[in-house]
């Protein structure tokens, strides 16, 4: 008999520990890597163009990827001008990298894309925050049934 009493307090703990590991992860949204259509639509360019646009694109969403999404994060308010880091260089896409204007357009298709949720993917991703107050939700948990137990 205490044989099985040792596996169901080993279970009861491995149960806990599951709980507070699920509680641990939490999800969260980022931007797909893959570029979005309302991003960049080139069905109405002429084909000699719509390469090269559409690899001015690739490089602007690549960037709000890898450095606007850190910045703003899902569901809040882009400003109004492209900041500093929405940039991109001269060897990713030639020497229109410079023009003002073409980053400006593709602020304003981030701007467009921004809150459409074919832009956005859950990922579930481990948080030590989520786990410190998974096991502070635990810790009181415990202390509510085993002052109910006990009578307090």
């Amino acid at each position: 008999m205490a044989v099985r009493r040792k596996f169901d307090i080993i279970i009861v703990i491995g149960l806990v520990v599951a709980a507070i590991a699920y509680g641990a992860s939490r999800s969260e949204f980022r931007l797909r890597p893959d570029m979005p259509v309302e991003f960049f639509d080139g069905s109405r360019l002429p084909p000699p163009n719509r390469a090269s646009e559409e690899k001015i694109a690739k490089a602007y969403w690549n960037c709000a990827v890898k450095q606007v999404q850190w910045k703003y994060g899902y569901a809040s308010r882009l400003p109004d001008d492209p900041p500093p880091e929405f940039s991109v260089t001269a060897s990713e896409i030639g020497p229109v990298a410079n023009d003002d204007a073409v980053r400006r357009h593709y602020w304003r298709q981030l701007h467009a894309t921004w809150n459409a949720s074919s832009a956005w993917k859950t990922q579930y991703e481990w948080s030590s925050i989520s786990f410190r107050q998974s096991l502070r939700s635990a810790g009181d948990w415990w202390g509510q049934v085993t002052r109910n137990m006990m009578g307090r």
